[in-house]
């Protein structure tokens, strides 16, 4: 027990001694910091999330490590170190005997997803999250050893590791020669948990000097495919959700490489290029409410704003307010459809109560970035259900 307490001290000490450039990009380990110590000061109203939370990594100990190997079928080049997925809203084609060219049918779900990397890659993305957030709330090595070597299967062993690219990332049958499309890009924004994990794993000594300048090489192969190839170009002038979210995960996985420039240009112009473009002055955001799931895709926009928002205050840069206030603009624009659907004038074709759980816990990360009690009693009033899936976001964002 007391060796164990050591470790959980040690790696602690070692963690918030940290420079700044060390720092996980979007897990917010000050929050865990303060978490860990109300619930050690006996905080009633926190412990049991705060074992909820541990639970939940405890039960991900035993499960295998997810590859992107592990598929049953090999993408067109052969090799299935390759990522591939389809697109999500792409079907078969009822006009032709063999289905082909998919057509699309906008928020509809193929199930036919669950046959290539997406989900697969998704797992992956949410366990190290989960791990993370246990880690830095109880420094538990288990914890710890498990996030290694998630982050080894994926990125580092030979017979799993993943090829840095997305070269068919959301291909749909039938088009494109079998190659994956710009919007594929999306799919890897979920990398960024594993930037964090190791970037926690380093401060703590627990993923060897070797190992990091394997997964920083892995990254900066990954930024130059983002910044050179087809798919990474499109990405780049997308003009809406998909534009914002390319900015945020190459800032990222740049800074993470040591391309600091690379994210310096991207933030810089990220005021003009993105939200001015996107952002009308009455906070609609008019090519996320063209999509069958407006409200859902206006809130996942925002949630990628946000994250831009943390990762350029990393770097000592405010972008909140930038743009005369576009966030807020965007975020007011939504506020009067909680708890009134039959007022939206847009497509909400699904999940009405998950986007507004969804919605209200932006508006605590917003309020989080320059305090608004309005966005927090709009948050209190709407948040999640404390079930496991929410339990780490609702411990340390309150």
């Amino acid at each position: 027990m007391k060796k164990k307490r050591l470790f959980m001290l040690t790696g602690l000490l070692t963690l918030w001694m940290g420079t700044a450039a060390a720092q996980p990009y979007l897990v917010d380990a000050g929050a865990a910091e303060r978490v860990r110590t109300a619930v050690e000061r006996g905080d009633t109203r926190l412990k049991p999330l705060y074992d909820r939370v541990l639970r939940d990594a405890d039960k991900l100990l035993a499960e295998p490590d997810p590859a992107v190997t592990d598929k049953g079928m090999t993408p067109p080049s052969g090799d299935k170190h390759d990522y591939i997925s389809m697109g999500r809203y792409w079907w078969p084609n009822p006009d032709t005997e063999d289905g082909l060219p998919y057509v699309r049918r906008d928020g509809h779900s193929n199930p036919e997803l669950k046959k290539f990397d997406r989900d697969r890659l998704g797992r992956f993305s949410a366990n190290l999250r989960r791990l993370t957030g246990a880690y830095l709330l109880a420094g538990r090595p288990e914890h710890a050893r498990k996030m290694a070597s998630m982050l080894r299967t994926w990125f580092l062993d030979e017979r799993t590791r993943m090829n840095p690219n997305g070269t068919y990332a959301q291909m749909v049958p039938g088009r494109h020669d079998g190659l994956g499309r710009p919007e594929g890009v999306l799919d890897l924004y979920s990398l960024i948990d594993a930037v964090d994990a190791a970037t926690v794993l380093e401060r703590d000594r627990l993923l060897s000097k070797k190992e990091m300048k394997a997964l920083r090489g892995w990254f900066a192969d990954y930024v130059e495919w983002l910044l050179t190839s087809e798919s990474g170009r499109g990405e780049y002038a997308a003009k809406n959700n998909h534009g914002i979210a390319y900015d945020v995960q190459t800032a990222v996985f740049a800074l993470f490489a040591g391309r600091d420039e690379v994210a310096r240009d991207l933030i810089a112009a990220f005021a003009e290029r993105r939200l001015e473009r996107q952002i009308e002055a009455d906070g609609r955001q008019p090519l996320e409410l063209a999509r069958t799931t407006a409200f859902g895709y206006s809130t996942y926009n925002l949630t990628h704003m946000l994250d831009m928002c943390v990762v350029a205050r990393s770097l000592g840069i405010d972008l909140y307010d930038a743009a005369d206030g576009a966030i807020d603009r965007a975020i007011g624009y939504l506020i009067p459809f909680l708890g009134n659907r039959e007022q939206f004038p847009y497509k909400q074709i699904k999940d009405w109560r998950g986007v507004e759980q969804n919605f209200a816990q932006q508006l605590l990360r917003a309020a989080r970035l320059k305090e608004n009690a309005a966005y927090r009693r709009l948050y209190e009033q709407y948040r999640p259900e404390e079930d496991a899936r929410q339990a780490l976001f609702i411990l340390m964002n309150e």
